[in-house]
């Protein structure tokens, strides 16, 4: 996969493009083609301080 991050004022554009032969032949509707996500700069930074926490609290004690 192969990922852009633009920003354009308070937002964020994210470009992705599918690349591997093995996604290609599993997802043939996807050759080619770039998706394009735009969200605002703040949800995503939210998103990400989430993300940061969860790997900074380490394993579930309630997984065995």
């Amino acid at each position: 996969m192969t990922a852009y991050l633009f920003r354009d004022k308070d937002h964020l554009v994210i470009t992705l493009e599918f690349w591997r032969e093995e996604h290609r032949r599993s997802h043939p509707e996807d050759a080619g083609a770039v998706f394009v996500v735009e969200i605002p700069a703040e949800v995503f930074v939210g998103i990400l301080e989430g993300i940061a926490a969860a790997l900074s609290a380490g394993p579930c004690e309630s997984r065995s």
